[in-house]
């Protein structure tokens, strides 16, 4: 299944879950915020979120500042 990261093409496993996605890939903080198609994923919600062909993720992570 192809899905999009931060408008990177990628191919995963049909049916897996939000939670899977970020497991798999240990780059992904604890600090970082996650968007599906332009919508707030809170984390209460990545182990019951399923993804689907064409979706795209966005990672915000948060940048210090002044």
């Amino acid at each position: 299944m192809i899905i999009y990261l931060n408008d990177t093409r990628l191919t995963i496993e049909a049916s897996s879950t939000l939670q899977q996605f970020i497991e798999q890939r240990k780059a992904v903080g604890a600090h970082v915020a996650i968007a599906i198609n332009n919508e707030f994923v809170p984390k209460f919600m990545y182990a019951n979120t399923i993804l689907r062909e064409g979706d795209r993720i966005d990672l915000i992570v948060p940048m210090q500042g002044g």
